[in-house]
């Protein structure tokens, strides 16, 4: 009998036997909890308008979701997502390609043995009938140096994986255009569409006093004021010219503070045109 498939049994403190439930089992209790989640119902909400576009799903960086809770969270979700769009899209089937260094013996097994045609792909699968502007990428723990790569290499157009600004906050714009210029031009283009913030003030008629000598130091110190460099992000020749955000779960509101612990942090669908 498969391993991943039977119930174990283990002794308790007191000698009594206890069941431990199978993976099978508890990846169906974790997909339940994803389905009937505001997550997941303002992630379909979101792809809905697009879900004729997608016709496959390419799945990075999971991890190895028989060993990692956060993981089967995320294979969890992954599989609700196929449900999804094969039922709002009308498709008998939704071909998965999905890659991670660290699968298992066991995930491998799993993953060859699902009935719709899911492939384990190191890179893009191109000598399959795969189009990048009908893919969603699900990528929800993705280090920077694979974003750069698969941004780079594999074109993607429906983008589900770590927030671009708040996942890159640790870097100056600079460190990031040098290390990760992909990376960076989409930040760019990301927060020129945010509207600078106006500051208001209650009563026009008043101008706070400042004194002479506060002035002048202030004057001072605007000298010194640290700015950013012109960074020439044209020069950076990529597949896309804007971006937006389609959701990011209200401000991760959505994503904290659940049964998944951190299996989504800052998970956040982008479309990238």
């Amino acid at each position: 009998m498969d391993s991943a498939k039977k119930i174990l049994e283990k002794k308790t403190n007191n000698g009594k036997i206890s069941k431990i439930k199978s993976f099978e089992e508890v990846l169906t209790a974790y997909r339940t909890t994803i389905k009937d989640s505001q997550m997941f119902k303002d992630l379909c909400e979101a792809l809905d308008s697009y879900i004729t576009d997608i016709d496959r799903i390419r799945c990075l960086a999971i991890g190895t979701f028989h060993d990692d809770t956060p993981a089967k969270y995320q294979l969890a979700l992954l599989l609700e997502l196929v449900d999804f769009i094969k039922v709002k899209g009308s498709r008998e089937t939704i071909p998965v390609s999905i890659y991670d260094p660290v699968f298992s013996k066991e995930d491998k097994e799993y993953i060859e043995g699902i009935v719709d045609p899911w492939t384990i792909d190191e890179r893009w699968p191109t000598d399959k009938d795969w189009n990048s502007e009908k893919t969603l990428f699900f990528l929800p723990h993705a280090p920077l140096d694979l974003t750069e790569i698969i941004l780079k290499e594999e074109t993607p157009r429906f983008w589900l994986a770590n927030n671009v600004i708040e996942h890159t906050d640790r870097y100056t714009l600079l460190q990031l255009f040098e290390k990760y210029p992909h990376i960076a031009k989409l930040k760019h283009l990301l927060e020129s569409q945010q509207p600078a913030a106006k500051i208001t003030t209650t009563n026009d008629e008043f101008e706070t006093f400042v004194s002479k000598r506060k002035k002048r130091t202030n004057k001072n110190k605007s000298k010194y004021k640290f700015e950013e460099p012109v960074i020439n992000y044209d020069s950076v020749h990529t597949h896309f010219k804007e971006c937006k955000i389609l959701t990011n779960f209200q401000n991760g509101a959505l994503l904290k503070d659940k049964e998944w612990l951190n299996s989504f942090s800052d998970l956040t669908l982008h479309l990238i045109e």
